[in-house]
């Protein structure tokens, strides 16, 4: 796959009817991908410039790729040939390109499909042609897409790692604990709360790792590092299915290179493994 530079279109605008440049087709939730998009998703991007005939009223100039405008929409049918692909399937699969413009193409769908109306005054809202945000022309209130922040943890004791396992999972997997983060509160503050109500520990040495944003539906994960302080593991039932110390040495099923989650894991067994502290 050729480099690749994404520019975000300057306002949310409705999608063109003859637009020449990539498309990104959605299904539902689902992305819409060829046989060669399915292929082998590392390399081939999931943008086409093949145009399929349709467009709804949940479309938008996404932006542009390589100095070629890219529009995102939302069709009702799958077409011939193509498949709806579950989109944490893919994304789970594909290209760090890949993954940073499928990831704002789907937040910003939702998002659309989400403000059909001012919720002030209940007019139907209208694109802005110079901003990135919906408006309502009754009352004048800007609607901007939502971002969702979040905390993603792990948590460290000697050679082990606290690993979680939601209700959520489809498989076997272990990942981090993860929360959202309150209102008024710091992430570090939502650090020792998330900790605290779901495994009952303490934890101190809180230390940022990276962030990584998540449609689903529009999270921006912040990730942390933490050593255990004090308490015994108690795992809260109504959040996690399971919980519990694992060596760096047995680790269960964890989650996929591209996710945030693994880069934690990944991070903290290097330095285990090497000996050296936290920079």
């Amino acid at each position: 796959m050729q480099q690749v530079d994404f520019v975000y279109h300057p306002a949310v605008v409705s999608g063109l009817d003859g637009h020449q440049g990539f498309w990104i087709y959605f299904s539902g939730d689902d992305l819409l991908l060829s046989p060669v998009m399915q292929a082998d998703p590392m390399k081939e991007p999931p943008w086409t410039r093949e145009n399929l005939g349709f467009l709804s009223s949940e479309s938008l100039l996404l932006g542009k790729i390589n100095d070629v405008t890219c529009q995102v929409v939302r069709i009702a049918e799958v077409p011939e040939g193509w498949q709806a692909i579950g989109l944490r399937d893919y994304l789970i699969a594909c290209s760090a390109d890949s993954f940073k413009i499928v990831n704002a193409a789907s937040q910003l769908l939702f998002w659309l499909s989400t403000q059909n109306y001012c919720s002030r005054c209940g007019e139907s809202f209208r694109f802005v042609e110079n901003d990135r945000c919906l408006s309502c022309p009754a009352c004048s209130y800007k609607s901007y897409p939502k971002i969702s922040p979040c905390i993603i943890v792990l948590v460290v004791k000697d050679q082990q790692l606290l690993l979680v396992q939601s209700h959520r999972y489809r498989s076997d997997m272990y990942s981090c604990l993860a929360g959202f983060i309150e209102c008024g509160e710091s992430a570090e503050e939502a650090v020792h709360r998330e900790v605290a109500e779901e495994s009952g520990l303490r934890v101190t040495n809180i230390q940022y790792h990276s962030s990584q944003a998540w449609p689903f539906p529009h999270q921006l994960m912040l990730g942390y590092i933490a050593e255990h302080a004090s308490g015994e593991l108690k795992v809260e039932q109504k959040e996690l299915r399971d919980a519990g110390w694992f060596h760096i040495d047995e680790l269960p099923n964890i989650p996929p290179l591209q996710t945030i989650a693994r880069q934690l894991i990944e991070t903290v067994v290097q330095r285990i493994r090497t000996g050296t502290a936290a920079d």
